[in-house]
């Protein structure tokens, strides 16, 4: 019950301001049991100490008042005789002496916590010590001391072995308090081992849920970047916590609106500019068509030469632009991830046949080693990543030369690699490479450049997968090198 109230607490504005003051508060709650049972050991060990020293105390002044009545009784007796005998009135100062010395011990004795049935059992010695006295004081006055019967002063006897038996009762008394204590004394040390077998498994379990709500916020937070950082801005920032971590919320939240408001402005300025540029590239395309097929007359060599390059030029223009309103939708568009469970080297034996016929036209060979690799991703997208890499290669490897494709597993990461016989990437060129709008050197025998847009997408589409791409280490032989790594499954980040 006590953890769900302390679970419940999170999502309550309970008192702390700050993360500090909640750290603050978990710690207390957490040293708060091991406190108060320390306490209640130092408590009960101070009890039981002070028992065990009123038990000392009361011994000692048991025993030695015992003792002390004993010997009283003696010196009573005796100095009775010997004064019933010879008739020395110094010795019944000895007896006077003695009587008041036993009246004094059993004073002390009577106000010790002796309970009633020792209290009733020094009475009844006190008041036989008195009728004795009382006789004898009464004999000395009437009778002359020589020649007196010792009959008289019988009761002494039985005084002493009613004293002796106080003894023995209190030290039995004494012994019974004793054992009481330590029965007391066993019993805390039961509690306090059962207290800390169940104390410790209770301070890790307040720990770890405090631990949790500590972190919940933090958490939250975490993921409301992960969020901002793939571009979904669509998901509210919510943070419950303390307050300083609230307000942290509430300023990742206005950002995402921001980012949001952002993006929609993107997306209008991509529509606008697509409808701008598509719109009279398409008619130019359309009479440039009309012209190559002669429809609006006969056309020499020079004018059907110049109609032709006009329309590769506008194909090609056509292309770019594509391209680049391609590359922008991609720009914070991580999470649009179509996921589906695929074979990637099927799906680069398939990117493979679809160029086949530039293949060819170059002369090439594919030197093809492909694991069957089972993984979660965006087929369409995987398929861009790979037939952007070989239209790379093809475009850059010498005729007649062989493009090395590999799929594998190292480590459970699907991992592609192609390369080619190339002269392979330049050292000014291998830092850029991936980066938007930059070209390299141009590639062989006068072929058309680059938009510098294909390789910057395939990083874009690799980190959407989680993945990373970048050059490999070529080989003997071997020119560019590229290397493309992909987790199995990012289903559990996409979920996040």
């Amino acid at each position: 019950m006590a953890i769900k109230w302390i679970a419940a607490l999170g999502d309550r504005r309970w008192p702390p301001h700050s993360l500090g003051g909640l750290v603050l508060l978990s710690f207390a709650i957490v040293v708060l049991p091991l406190l108060l049972v320390v306490l209640g050991a130092a408590y009960e060990v101070n009890r039981i100490a002070g028992q065990s020293e009123d038990i000392v105390f009361e011994a000692v002044q048991l025993t030695q008042g015992s003792l002390l009545l004993m010997e009283d009784l003696v010196t009573m007796e005796r100095s009775a005789r010997q004064y019933l005998v010879v008739g020395d009135r110094g010795l019944l100062q000895v007896f006077q002496s003695s009587h008041e010395q036993f009246a004094h011990t059993v004073s002390g004795l009577m106000a010790l916590p002796l309970g009633p049935v020792l209290k009733a059992r020094v009475a009844g010695l006190a008041a036989g010590e008195r009728r004795l006295a009382k006789r004898f004081q009464q004999l000395t006055e009437t009778k002359p001391a020589a020649g007196a019967p010792p009959a008289s002063i019988e009761g002494f006897d039985r005084l002493s072995r009613e004293a002796h038996q106080l003894w023995i009762d209190s030290s039995r008394m004494v012994g019974k308090r004793v054992d009481v204590l330590r029965a007391h004394a066993d019993w805390l040390q039961r509690v306090l081992v059962w207290g800390a077998m169940l104390l410790v498994p209770l301070t890790f379990l307040l720990a770890y849920v405090l631990s949790r709500l500590i972190l919940r916020p933090v958490r939250q937070i975490d993921n409301a970047i992960h969020h901002l950082g793939d571009g979904r801005f669509d998901q509210t920032v919510a943070v419950s916590g303390p307050r300083d971590l609230e307000y942290l919320g509430e300023r990742l939240d206005w950002t995402r609106r921001r980012l949001q408001e952002l993006e929609a402005s993107k997306q209008r300025f991509l529509r606008d500019i697509s409808h701008d540029l598509k719109t009279p590239l398409t008619t130019m395309l359309e009479g440039v068509a009309l012209l190559d097929e002669q429809v609006l007359g006969m056309l020499n060599a020079e004018q059907a030469s110049l109609v032709r390059i006009l329309a590769a030029s506008g194909r090609l223009l056509q292309q770019r632009i594509e391209q680049l309103l391609q590359y922008s939708r991609l720009q914070g568009q991580f999470a649009s991830l179509d996921l589906k469970r695929l074979d990637f080297a099927q799906l680069v034996e398939q990117s493979i046949k679809a160029l086949t016929p530039a293949v060819g036209g170059r002369g090439l060979n594919i030197d093809r080693n492909l694991t069957r690799a089972m993984m979660w991703g965006d087929e369409a997208k995987l398929r861009q990543v790979v037939d952007n890499l070989l239209s790379n290669a093809i475009k850059y490897a010498p005729r007649g030369s062989t493009v090395h494709v590999d799929v594998s597993l190292p480590e459970d990461w699907v991992v592609l690699r192609l390369a080619d016989e190339g002269p392979g990437v330049a050292n000014e060129d291998a830092a850029h490479l991936f980066e938007p709008f930059y070209r390299g050197r141009p590639p062989q025998e006068g072929m058309v450049r680059g938009s510098g847009l294909g390789l910057a997408i395939v990083q874009e589409y690799v980190q959407a997968h989680r993945g990373k791409a970048g050059l490999g280490v070529p080989q003997q032989g071997e020119g560019a090198v590229f290397v493309v790594e992909l987790p199995p499954d990012l289903r559990e980040d996409e979920t996040r």
